[in-house]
C-alpha cells in the first residue's frame, strides 16, 4: 500500500495509488514533531531535562525512558 503524510505530503510504500488510493497518516519525521511537546512535558514531570528531540547523536540522560526513541532517526 502507498502511504501519504497528511502534514508534509511525503509518500512511501509500494502500490498503485491511482488504483488503490493512499492510506494517510504521519511520516516518521512529522510524527516525532507532533509528539515532541508531549514527551517533553512527561520528561519534566519525571524529573528529567525536557530535551526530547534536541540531541543529535549522543544523550547523557541514561535513565530517561524516551532516550532510545529520541535518538532514533525516523
Amino acid at each position: 500500500m502507498k502511504y501519504q503524510c497528511i502534514r508534509c505530503s511525503l509518500t512511501w510504500g509500494e502500490g498503485e495509488p491511482e488504483r488503490d488510493g493512499y492510506s494517510h497518516g504521519l511520516c516518521g519525521t512529522c510524527l516525532k514533531d507532533a509528539l515532541t511537546p508531549i514527551y517533553r512535558k512527561r520528561q519534566a514531570k519525571e524529573g528529567n531535562f525536557d530535551c526530547f528531540g534536541k540531541a543529535a547523536d549522543f544523550c547523557d540522560q541514561f535513565t530517561c525512558k524516551y532516550r532510545e526513541l529520541c535518538l532514533k532517526s525516523m
